[in-house]
């Protein structure tokens, strides 16, 4: 159940990003200190993880080009792509954020008919054997694309059926369900938001467009309104920013491949895309506090990096940090909300709970006498104001609507008072409290006049 403050949030800042917010925040539970940084990052910031628009290339192609020259054998061997169905993300900010702090480690469930091909393909794919014996192994991949690279040459090299899964468990699963959708030979895994199998008889293959060798991701960023921020505050806190940017992309075993010094970008190129991702996290929620807005890109390329940045800055309709990236079949990013859609409209599950208390004091109390609600009139609004105090214009915003609440309650005090209150204790209470305020006059009288 999405937490109220994250549903208004989410609520509204929808006007102002042209794609879909699938969530604010994330609902993964956090295990060690690296995911729980990464979670409290989202949810701190309220990170709305937006969906925008599909891939831009057919799925086929996709594969066939992260394939490169192994498509080609393929095709020559007669091994053909079959769709098997879509695969579904019941939470897809839950599978996003394990697929992040799990990194891109895959295993792969297959048969063989020689061990010492097996082992001999392992090590040309950077692959561990963690099982085998009876014709079955279980393989662990440092990443997605190892294992994709294995799994495809396991029908061609070993003669026989693999899958890849996020567990062991996951891989023997998909092995199950590709087996009843191919009559020979199959390397099963997910890609491009479906699930697939590359067996003979499925349909051909494209040619690929392009080798990629490595799988390397690329991240590009850049500081949004540097010049500002250099005329406010000097080149000199420029240079510590992105410093600190850079012990981020170390820490996430990043290599910078492009940045100048006193420069406002950089552009590092990762192990794998959780890697990047993780240092992307890392990046805006250190830099939260320091007010820095900052753009980041990640793809297969510069060019492909820096141009999903560019598409999610034309599609978000304010200033804001954010990350771009491809995952299944669209383009998404964790998009920062405005500030007025934090400080404001999710502050109101929590203001609105003090509201009824407030409410429940001020009502009654009016009724008894209009007087005796007067200092709580006072004191709720600019104890709203205070709280909100982060921001002048939030502030003022929280007190005119305190003011409001307790108009609302002394309106409603005042007509149960009028309608509902039996008319003796009416009177009862103004004589006493009229008695009340004498006597207060009478004392302060005395005081101001020295009588003992």
């Amino acid at each position: 159940m999405i937490h109220p403050s994250r549903l208004f949030v989410k609520l509204s800042a929808s006007p102002r990003v042209d794609g879909e917010i699938v969530a604010c925040g994330t609902k993964y539970d956090p295990i060690t200190e690296e995911e729980r940084e990464i979670v409290e990052t989202l949810n701190s910031m309220y990170m709305l993880l937006t969906r925008f628009e599909g891939y831009p290339l057919p799925a086929p192609q996709v594969i066939s080009n992260e394939l490169g020259e192994v498509a080609e054998e393929l095709r020559r061997e007669g091994f053909g792509l079959t769709k098997i169905e879509r695969f579904k993300y019941d939470d897809p900010e839950v599978a996003l954020v394990s697929k992040i702090v799990l990194d891109e480690t895959r295993y792969v469930y297959c048969t063989y008919r020689s061990e010492d091909d097996l082992q001999s393909l392992a090590h040309e794919c950077q692959c561990t054997v963690l099982e085998c014996g009876g014709g079955e192994a279980t393989v662990e991949a440092p990443s997605k694309f190892h294992a994709l690279r294995f799994a495809v040459q396991v029908p061609l090299q070993l003669h026989g059926s693999a899958a890849i899964g996020l567990t062991q468990a996951a891989a023997t699963e998909r092995f199950a369900k590709a087996e009843r959708h191919a009559d020979s030979e199959f390397a099963a895994f997910s890609k491009i938001g479906a699930e697939w199998i590359i067996h003979r008889g499925g349909d051909p293959l494209p040619p690929p467009r392009r080798t990629n060798t490595a799988p390397d991701r690329i991240l590009y960023l850049d500081i949004v309104g540097s010049s500002e921020l250099v005329r406010e505050r000097g080149r000199r806190y420029l240079e510590g920013i992105m410093s600190r940017v850079i012990d981020v992309i170390n820490e996430e075993e990043g290599v910078v491949l492009d940045h100048r010094r006193g420069g406002d970008d950089v552009i590092a190129r990762f192990p794998t895309k959780s890697r990047a991702l993780r240092a992307a996290i890392k990046i805006v929620g250190r830099l939260t506090e320091d007010d820095v807005k900052i753009k980041i890109g990640i793809g297969d390329s510069r060019g492909r990096a820096a141009e999903n940045a560019v598409t999610v800055r034309e599609r978000v309709g304010y200033d804001c940090s954010y990350i771009a990236f491809r995952f299944g079949p669209y383009l998404v990013a964790y998009v920062e909300p405005p500030d007025y859609a934090v400080k404001i409209f999710g502050r109101i599950p929590s203001e609105s709970i003090r509201a009824v208390g407030a409410s429940a004091i001020v009502g009654p109390l009016t009724a008894l006498h209009p007087y005796l609600a007067l200092p709580f009139f006072v004191y709720f609004p600019i104890a709203a104001a205070h709280r909100n105090r982060d921001s002048a214009s939030v502030a003022v915003v929280w007190f005119l609507i305190w003011v409001l609440v307790t108009l609302s309650a002394a309106w409603f005090g005042l007509y149960v008072r009028e309608h509902y209150l039996p008319r003796p204790l009416v009177l009862e209470m103004d004589a006493l409290f009229s008695q009340l305020m004498n006597l207060a006059k009478t004392m302060a009288a005395r005081a101001g006049a020295g009588t003992p």
